[in-house]
């Protein structure tokens, strides 16, 4: 039994080295996101937040783009008015695919797990831990041939088929970091949905169900030699329909 345990503890440490393994060892599920939900009005408003099913304001400056795409992939127009509770989003009635891309900016703790500010590092005097976060998002509205083509996202998922998928049939996907193939990214159905790595071509199968699926990505990396920050943070989620 003694062995067991002390066997165990050894691979936990060794695992958490890794960059796949030190995504689970940083806690990476009790992230904030951007979506889009629908409303009745046959446009969508934007929500941030989503840990625990909550919602949080955010300041629209930090929102860097929206862009809608039709089938083919040519960018259609789509209007985005900040509105009473946030923002929303109304693109052209030929969209397939919305996408939105948010910066969350610089946050920075004193202490190696202490609480974080809204500052970067060089702005909170003593900080030693500071996280820049990205936030990334795609809606599909239909799927067909745009869902294969990445969109030049910093952070981007992207489904290797463009043919809707069936509940229960494996979904090949493909995660992209600067516009290069990332292994190591951890992906699950929502925060508390089991995690699944990326492969070294960036590529993992995920299987959704019937209903709406909600995708999510996460990828943390060190970084070095920079006064705001000691790690870059990029949080990605994908939403679709099974039918």
């Amino acid at each position: 039994m003694s062995f067991s345990l002390t066997r165990q503890n050894i691979v936990a440490r060794i695992l958490c080295t890794t960059a796949a393994a030190w995504l689970l060892c940083a806690n990476p599920v009790h992230a904030h996101n951007v979506w889009l939900e629908p409303d009745a009005r046959g446009g969508y408003v934007m929500q941030f937040g989503g840990h625990e099913g909550k919602t949080e304001t955010f300041d629209p400056a930090k929102l860097q783009r929206v862009h809608a795409y039709d089938l083919r992939g040519r960018e259609v127009a789509c209007d985005v008015k900040t509105v009473k509770g946030g923002i929303r989003v109304k693109p052209d009635t030929r969209a397939a695919l919305i996408a939105v891309e948010l910066d969350n900016g610089y946050f920075s703790s004193t202490r190696p797990e202490g609480e974080m500010l809204p500052l970067p590092m060089d702005k909170n005097p003593g900080a030693v831990r500071g996280v820049h976060a990205r936030k990334f998002h795609k809606t599909v509205v239909q799927w067909g041939a745009v869902l294969q083509k990445p969109l030049g996202q910093m952070f981007e998922v992207v489904p290797q088929q463009g043919l809707a998928p069936h509940a229960g049939q494996p979904l090949r996907l493909q995660v992209l970091l600067n516009g290069k193939p990332q292994a190591g990214v951890r992906l699950s159905w929502g925060e508390s949905g089991a995690p699944t790595m990326t492969d070294a071509q960036g590529l993992a199968l995920m299987t959704p169900m019937a209903g709406n699926n909600t995708l999510q990505a996460i990828w943390r990396e060190a970084v070095q030699g920079d006064a705001k920050t000691t790690e870059n943070s990029y949080e990605y989620l994908l939403r679709f329909a099974v039918h």
